[in-house]
């Protein structure tokens, strides 16, 4: 016998359905393109997504023609993808994207594994809250082309995730809310007029039933209309053997409507279509203000998810004329008018004016940018004109680098979070057999009672508040700490940081303001015999550091067109130890030796420029201390955390300064990255986060419970680390310290305020005590407690 609706999409079939052999079964599909997503699915490997699948009653395109793969293919080229991929690496790829067609759990699960299939796929993972694709892939095996046909394959199409889409969406979820909770609310009203004419004892019998059936027809509307959500998530978790907290509500509200449908078809009984419209109510404001707060701290916290401008001003020997940003390439000088977004990273060729860079560390006062500063993408430009040299492009830039990291830390749910969502489950089992009983204990007892006492205990157990303690606490903590410039980009961050033993930082750049310039140059006699000038040296010292991204590179500004020697090629840097290269002239070396050919005693960083390793210069740089250095110190030692200091500076140019600054740990010197990680190795498993800037950096981030990246890390640091400090004031650490602490505070105040909660009105409900209403609102103003206690965190 034909099914009726499609196996794959829900809807109806035709007279003449397709098939296809499923576990063992022939099963009917109402299109091609749904026969063949269910092929494709099955040939995978992944036939049990049907066990657990809720059709979305949206068909799938009926096949993949060449028009439509030719649509796929544009994906390929480098002018698209700047608009959305990052590049990780020398091969790897990442992106974000918005799928459409996700109905349940099993839609995450089958689009992970099937893409996880592909070759050079490395990583794929679904947000099942907002159904955003975050996924990784070697371009030199799979080109992303493949993802979007293995995605259309499969029945789900997806498109590059654009903020402005996620905002619209949000905003037509607002409007649904609004629109269930109004017509919750007028029934509501209604039926509590008739309500009380029914509880006022002075009607006949005709009046009763008229006011029944208006009270029913008042219903109807809410139950189809706001409470219907309810009723598709409690059978989409059934169907995937999964409780959620809306089978409770569910039962609970069809229970009472359809018991009270009875009695005003029979003429017998009661009716309580009142207690249906206040407990829908109630239960669609909760949820309306929960979602909210939610979209409150996703649009405060991720301002960083504005769109940057689509074109700016060409800088060329003729003038200026206007150009898509994807047609910029690397070292274009660019046009920024006071009042315009920088569309890139780059440096500031001309001019001088102040920046808005709130967007990224919170803080409203405008940083000061003259030629040779950095600017950023999504950064405000406030004053004055100014031009500047081109960077990093599309995707590739620090504004998007930003916003998927952040997106990956919306992607993860720290160990409580969870614990707290098993507990809920366990707890919704737990409430359905307790609920059994009480009802068999009053039939026994007043079987006329027994049924409305199980709908108040089904209606004042429901895990609401549970299910809300720990998710809401985390979101307005991450907010709170992305507007002081501290970007949580992992989820188990907040947790540890509860918990954090010590913090070891790296020096350069990162307790030290890692703005370095050079005070003192001694040549030596071989320097002088070879004419060696200061600016000479200076220039084999830029050439040497051209490609550097530490502090110390900043120090020698490329100066080298101005002399003529030969360049150097194959320079190499040596983490920890300094850069080499060579040219006809022989092997040069600035940095610090194992050895040092000249021992200088001074508080300052000492430099050594060598050639086939006879010493030519020592220059002496001078770098000061961050002014929130101390405090930071101090503050972090008051939280009982233990602070060190890593770094790769010799020993014999380590200051004491630093221990009498407060540091309260060790101090270590002239450590090279793999010494760092061996040193954090040997701490056997202690709760420690590292807070570092360079690439010497990156494998210790990489390694560490905790990593942190300051403002002016490199990108393969930032890619590393789970935090990204995108403020100069080292105190924020300390206050993310409190904050976590606060935060777990928090989050256990919610579960106990919830399981005590549950624990007092169960046994009310059980006795008879409560009415579906009351419960109703005590479930309610438990919820609204417990996302009030969350919002505490924001201050």
């Amino acid at each position: 016998m034909n099914e009726p609706t499609c196996f794959h999409c829900g809807l109806p079939n035709p007279r003449q359905p397709y098939t296809l052999t499923i576990h063992n079964e022939c099963r009917y599909f109402c299109c091609a393109g749904c026969q063949s997503a269910a092929k494709t699915i099955v040939d995978a490997g992944l036939a049990e997504y049907y066990k657990f699948h809720q059709p979305d009653q949206h068909p799938v395109e009926n096949w993949l023609t060449s028009v439509g793969q030719s649509s796929f293919l544009h994906y390929d080229r480098d002018d698209t993808q700047a608009e959305f991929v990052q590049r990780q690496g020398e091969k790897l790829k990442s992106c974000i994207l918005i799928i459409e067609g996700i109905s349940c759990s099993a839609c995450t699960w089958l689009i992970e594994k099937r893409l996880l299939q592909l070759t050079g796929v490395t990583s794929a993972t679904v947000n099942a809250s907002t159904h955003r694709l975050s996924i990784q892939w070697d371009d030199s095996t799979c080109r992303l082309s493949n993802v979007f046909q293995a995605l259309f394959l499969i029945g789900y199409k997806a498109s590059p995730f654009l903020p402005d889409e996620e905002e619209q969406i949000r905003h037509r979820t607002q409007r649904k809310y609004i629109f269930r909770l109004g017509v919750a609310g007028i029934g509501m009203m209604q039926a509590m007029m008739n309500a009380v004419a029914l509880y006022s004892g002075d009607i006949t019998q005709q009046h009763e039933r008229w006011l029944w059936w208006t009270s029913l027809v008042l219903t109807l509307p809410v139950i189809f209309i706001s409470a219907w959500p309810f009723f598709t998530s409690a059978w989409h978790s059934i169907k995937g053997r999964h409780l959620s907290m809306d089978v409770s509500v569910s039962i609970a509200i069809l229970s009472a409507f359809i018991a009270s449908c009875l009695a005003t078809v029979t003429g017998h009984g009661e009716v309580y279509f009142e207690s249906v419209n206040m407990f829908t109510f109630f239960l669609v404001l909760s949820r309306f203000l929960e979602f909210r707060a939610r979209s409150l701290a996703h649009t405060q916290g991720n301002a960083i998810h504005q769109e940057l401008p689509q074109t700016c001003q060409l800088a060329t020997s003729e003038g200026s004329r206007e150009v898509l940003m994807k047609d910029l390439k690397p070292n274009d000088i660019i046009q920024l008018m006071p009042g315009e977004t920088c569309p890139v990273d780059g440096h500031i060729t001309s001019g001088q004016s102040e920046f808005d860079e709130s967007s990224f560390t919170g803080e409203f006062k405008s940083v000061p940018k003259s030629i040779g500063d950095a600017v950023s993408a999504g950064t405000i430009n406030q004053h004055q004109k100014v031009t500047v040299r081109v960077a990093e492009t599309g995707s590739n830039n620090s504004f998007h680098l930003l916003r998927t990291l952040i997106e990956r830390a919306g992607a993860e749910k720290p160990r409580i979070a969870e614990l707290a969502d098993k507990g809920s489950r366990q707890f919704i089992w737990s409430t359905l057999i307790i609920s059994v009983v009480i009802g068999l204990v009053w039939l026994w007892v007043d079987i006329d009672r027994a049924y409305w006492i199980v709908i108040s205990v089904l209606v004042v157990t429901c895990p609401c508040a549970l299910s809300l303690a720990t998710p809401t606490a985390l979101a307005q903590a991450t907010l709170s700490l992305k507007n002081r410039g501290f970007v949580i980009t992992r989820g188990y961050v907040l947790e540890r940081l509860a918990s954090l033993e010590a913090i070891a930082f790296d020096k350069t750049g990162t307790l030290t303001e890692g703005q370095f310039r050079v005070i003192k140059i001694s040549r030596t006699s071989l320097a002088k015999d070879m004419s060696l000038t200061d600016d000479e040296i200076l220039a084999i010292c830029a050439e040497l550091e051209r490609n550097s991204e530490h502090p110390i590179a900043r120090a020698f500004p490329w100066t080298s067109a101005e002399h003529q020697f030969e360049p150097i090629e194959g320079i190499r840097n040596l983490s920890g130890i300094g850069v080499e290269g060579s040219n006809e002239a022989g092997k040069w070396f600035l940095g610090t030796p194992a050895e040092k050919v000249l021992q200088v005693v001074s508080s300052n960083k000492v430099l050594n420029l060598t050639l086939n390793q006879q010493l030519l210069a020592i220059i002496e740089l001078d770098d000061q201390v961050r002014a929130t250095t101390p405090s930071t110190l101090d503050l972090l030692r008051k939280l009982n955390v233990t602070t060190h200091v890593l770094t790769g500076d010799s020993a014999t140019d380590l200051d004491k300064q630093f221990i009498d600054l407060g540091v309260s740990g060790s101090y270590y010197g002239h450590l090279s990255a793999q010494e760092k990680v061996e040193w954090l190795n040997q701490l056997n498993n202690q709760n420690i986060a590292f807070v570092g800037d360079g690439l010497n950096d990156a494998p210790l981030l990489a390694k560490a419970p905790v990593s942190i990246a300051m403002l002016n890390a490199t990108d393969m640091s930032k890619a590393q680390a789970d935090v990204l400090m995108l403020t100069s004031d080292l105190q924020v650490l300390a206050y993310a310290v409190q904050l976590a602490k606060k935060t777990k505070r928090i989050i256990r105040q919610n579960l106990g305020w919830a399981l005590v909660y549950n624990a007092v009105a169960l046994p009310i409900a059980a006795v008879g005590w409560v009415a579906p209403w009351q419960a109703a609102i005590g479930m309610s103003v438990s919820s609204l407690l417990v996302v009030g206690n969350a919002l505490r965190l924001r201050n």
